[in-house]
């Protein structure tokens, strides 16, 4: 949704320190900690373009030491026996659980 105003891109810094200024007219009963607090939570809460949010840090993949190639996982089936009437994948993955718990 297209949102339309009167204000230009060019005016927007000028009317945004017009208006700092009229609030911290307001604000002058307050302390200097306060109003830096008062104001920290305002940028906060409105994350305006003066207060832009630090990006995290992507985090950086491992890579191995050089020379190291990671090992491969080899999984070996038992032979499965014809004579009984269960699909092979059901008995073969029965026997890789019963192995996985013993181990």
């Amino acid at each position: 949704m297209n949102v339309e105003s009167w204000i230009t891109v060019e005016e927007t810094p000028a009317l945004a320190a017009e208006a700092m200024a009229v609030i911290d007219a307001r604000l002058a009963r307050l302390t200097d900690a306060e109003r830096g607090a008062f104001w920290a939570s305002i940028r906060k809460a409105y994350n305006t373009p003066y207060n832009d949010p630090e990006k995290p840090a992507q985090p950086k993949p491992v890579e191995p030491a050089p020379g190291t190639i990671p090992s491969a996982v080899e999984i070996r089936l038992p032979a499965i026996d014809p004579s009984i009437d269960l699909p092979a994948a059901a008995l073969a993955s029965a026997t890789l659980a019963a192995e996985m718990r013993a181990a």
